[in-house]
Formats: structure tokens, C-alpha cells, sequence
């Protein structure tokens, strides 16, 4: 729509992970739960046209590598192993649309991580950093946004979404 305003609200991720290191090598899982709010408005009237609201829960088996004694370097790369897609969208009065929630077909992506670890008395203090590649696609057959966008009164280019999230990682591990 020409005449709208949009605004994003950054997204929101909260999640942890757990690994488990065998001398250089480990296998670890991460769980992260991203919200993304979307809000398009017409600028005449500030009447709302579309309010999105999405949740995005990931599940990455990850492998790890890491070298050092009293101060470590852990890296590795995760792959997606589940999760969903949830789009609660909410249209405006002038579409006579229903409120509805729009769930995904199909969720991959892969990973990235870097992690430093500085030992002492059987913990570790460890600080990381995560990038994460997602690509998902919405089932949006028998939706009121398939309806909206049939009738031309909405238009979206793909039910494709891609995502990258980055993430600040602190923790505490334990030695033995």
C-alpha cells in the first residue's frame, strides 16, 4: 500500500544451550525463541491495516570443537533439527478479515558459533557469540491472507521468509 507507514519493533531472542566436550570434540543442543512485531498503519487516519506478530522456536543439534587448558576456544556449527513458525496476523476494519494464526510448512537452517572460556576452580565463565540461518515457508492456503491478496486488496511477493539472528551468548560451564 503506498499511502502506509510501517513499524518494526526489533526482534526479541532468549534461549540457551548445553554442550558436552569430550577432550576436543562435543555435541550440544540449542534452543532459541525469537518474537518479531510488525505493524503497517495508512498514514491518512493512522487507521491499522496489518498487525503481525511472529514467534519463531528453533532446536540446532550442534557440533563443537575446542583447544585450551586454563583459557579455551570453543567453535563449531549447528544444524537445524525442529521448531515452528507461528504469524499471528490482525487486519484492519476495512478488510472484514478474521484474525488468524498462519503456521509454517517447512523450517531449515544451520549455524555458526564462536566461544572463549576462561577455567578456574571447576567452573568456566564462557562468552559466545551465535549466528543463525533460517528459511521457513508459511502455509497460507485457506487463510484470510490468501483471500485479502486474491482479491488484490493485500499484497505479500513469497510465503518465503529467510532470518538471521545474532546472539550474545554468557554462561557458566563445569570441569571435571
Amino acid at each position: 500500500v503506498s499511502t502506509s507507514k510501517t513499524t518494526s519493533a526489533d526482534p526479541k531472542t532468549s534461549g540457551g544451550s548445553l554442550y558436552f566436550l569430550f577432550k576436543s570434540i562435543g555435541l550440544g543442543g540449542t534452543t532459541l525463541t525469537t518474537q518479531i512485531e510488525k505493524e503497517v498503519r495508512r498514514t491518512e487516519g493512522d487507521t491499522l491495516i496489518l498487525k503481525e506478530k511472529t514467534t519463531l522456536v528453533t532446536n540446532f543439534i550442534d557440533l563443537a570443537f575446542g583447544i585450551g587448558e586454563n583459557y579455551s576456544l570453543m567453535w563449531g556449527a549447528g544444524v537445524l533439527a525442529g521448531g515452528k513458525l507461528d504469524t499471528f496476523l490482525s487486519y484492519g476494519p476495512d478488510y472484514g478479515a478474521t484474525d488468524e494464526t498462519i503456521n509454517h510448512n517447512y523450517l531449515s537452517g544451520h549455524s555458526i558459533f564462536l566461544v572463549v572460556g576462561h577455567h578456574g576452580y571447576g567452573f568456566e565463565t564462557l562468552l559466545g557469540f551465535r549466528t543463525n540461518y533460517i528459511k521457513a515457508e508459511i502455509e497460507d492456503s485457506g487463510s484470510s491472507a490468501k483471500t485479502l491478496k486474491t482479491a488484490a486488496s493485500l499484497n505479500y511477493e513469497s510465503t518465503g521468509i529467510r532470518i538471521t539472528t545474532n546472539q550474545l551468548q554468557l554462561g557458566i560451564g563445569v570441569t571435571f
